[in-house]
């Protein structure tokens, strides 16, 4: 006979009921979208790549998205400056054990989870798609776990999209991705493919 221990972690169910909440008291005709934007946290404002996470948030809350991110710096920070400078919401996900420093000042609400891999599933798990702006190892690890946990059925398919040319080499080398990431160079027409059901 085998012992099967099922292990209930309250940290998912709890942030799953955050969200919830969080959509039902926002305004307007339709749901809106939680959309998770990727990307390196050492990004410098005024850099290029902050001009473009910035554009990109800003896209998606005129869109009537939520912006969706690590909740630190770089990408993190652009994104969801950009999402409030538009009027729109922020939300950045913590993590405890991470040496990442202050969180960053733009987000309307910030989750924390303990560790970092809760960190991980929840920003893919929770996310009703996905922006990949460019990165380091952490951008990459994002990546790989939104491909592979559509790929494997694990979550349904959601938008994923590129932004630039950055990631595409690296793409390329997936099997089955055709189709399944989209690369753009606008921030507008990210925001379309993102937040068009």
């Amino acid at each position: 006979m085998i012992e099967i221990s099922v292990i209930k972690e309250s940290w998912f169910g709890i942030l799953a009921s955050r969200k919830r909440e969080l959509l039902t008291k926002a305004q307007g005709a339709r749901r809106p979208r939680m959309i998770a934007v990727f990307g390196g946290s050492a990004v410098e404002e005024d850099s290029l790549v902050w001009n473009w996470s910035f554009k990109a948030g800003s896209e998606l809350a005129k869109r009537g998205a939520i912006v969706y991110n690590g909740g630190y710096g770089g990408v993190m920070a652009a994104s969801a400056a950009g999402a409030r400078a538009a009027g729109g919401s922020a939300v950045g996900l913590l993590c405890a054990n991470l040496p990442e420093g202050e969180p960053n000042n733009y987000q309307n609400h910030c989750w924390e989870v303990s560790r970092w891999d809760q960190r991980l599933l929840a920003l893919v798990f929770l996310a009703d798609g996905y922006l990949v702006m460019p990165g380091s190892s952490g951008t990459l690890v994002e990546l790989s776990m939104v491909v592979e946990t559509q790929l494997k059925g694990f979550i349904p398919i959601r938008p994923v999209v590129c932004f630039g040319d950055y990631w595409r080499s690296v793409v390329k080398r997936i099997d089955n991705t055709d189709g399944l990431v989209i690369f753009t160079h606008s921030a507008g027409k990210a925001a379309e493919l993102l937040t068009t059901v």
